[in-house]
């Protein structure tokens, strides 16, 4: 099962009370699967619960004759369609009318009727991928002034939502999982936002995980590599002008280095009993003493 299916399949389970809730939903449903001909609305779905559902909304909502059959389509694998038709007839141009005034209306304002628009809209063509491999929510409207409206509305809640033409359709999508999170409770579907915002919970402590220790990791590599660093330089000093030449607490932190080649500046301190800066700067001035004896040594050849 899809986690698009997964989240369609629990909103379907929810009762809407309100009629004008139904109804911008029936709206939004049939606007954007471009439902509207000529002489008749038609609607075709291989979702038996959700054709059931567009049926049902419609049966209560207006007195017009609904019709519902099913037919057996064999693209793609046989599987069932089920066909909505509502004929010209008496108050058919009513609804028309009535249709055709939801398109001008802005329903974001308006709680009650920006989320039956939202859900009907994400039922008729809207996917949703599975939080574990992107987050991702996507709306492929076959009609495009639907998915302009649709562009604007969420535009106008401050969501980061975008726009294209993708395969003839208008594709609105969002990237954002505090967006993505945000629309799924507006369309009703509150288990699986609790489970998406538990995936993102889960993901996000693995990926601070995985930081602090790539972080451990690239601190003990830098470090290991200024001990080498260090300990070839004291090296050098000790075969050209010899360690006991130096001053004691050169000599002492050199050949400390030289015993502890893979330790931290703050080991060393600790071990010394002075601070991490103190032993940085005896290390300074060994590396200057070195430099120097290099560039001496360079010029006599």
């Amino acid at each position: 099962m899809s986690y698009t299916h997964r989240v369609k399949g629990e909103i379907l389970k929810k009762p809407v009370e309100s009629n004008d809730e139904k109804m911008l939903e029936v709206f939004a449903f049939l606007r954007s699967k471009n439902s509207f001909f000529e002489d008749k609305i038609e609607l075709k779905l291989e979702n038996k619960e959700l054709a059931e559902r567009v049926y049902n909304f419609l049966k209560e909502l207006v007195t017009l004759k609904i019709f519902i059959k099913f037919s057996t389509s064999r693209r793609f694998g046989e599987h069932q369609v089920y066909i909505i038709t509502i004929p010209r007839q008496g108050g058919y141009n009513a609804f028309i009318s009535l249709m055709n005034q939801y398109e001008e209306k802005d329903f974001s304002d308006i709680e009650v009727e920006l989320r039956g628009f939202l859900r009907g809209v994400f039922l008729g063509c809207g996917y949703i991928k599975d939080p574990d491999k992107e987050y991702a929510l996507d709306f492929f409207i076959d009609d495009e002034k639907t998915g302009e409206k649709l562009y604007d509305m969420l535009k106008k809640k401050e969501k980061r939502v975008f726009k294209t033409k993708k395969r003839n359709k208008s594709l609105v999508y969002l990237r954002n999982n505090e967006d993505i999170m945000d629309i799924m409770v507006m369309i009703g579907s509150l288990q699986e936002f609790f489970k998406y915002e538990e995936v993102i919970m889960m993901k996000e402590l693995k990926n601070k995980t995985i930081r602090e220790m790539n972080w451990e990791v690239a601190n003990e590599t830098k470090s290991l590599d200024t001990g080498m660093k260090q300990a070839r330089m004291i090296e050098y000093l000790g075969e050209h002008v010899g360690l006991e030449n130096l001053s004691s607490v050169l000599e002492e932190v050199a050949n400390l280095r030289l015993k502890n080649t893979e330790a931290s500046l703050t080991e060393l301190a600790e071990i010394i009993g002075i601070s991490k800066s103190g032993v940085r700067n005896r290390f300074r001035r060994i590396e200057r003493m070195y430099n120097e004896l290099l560039e001496k040594n360079k010029s006599q050849k």
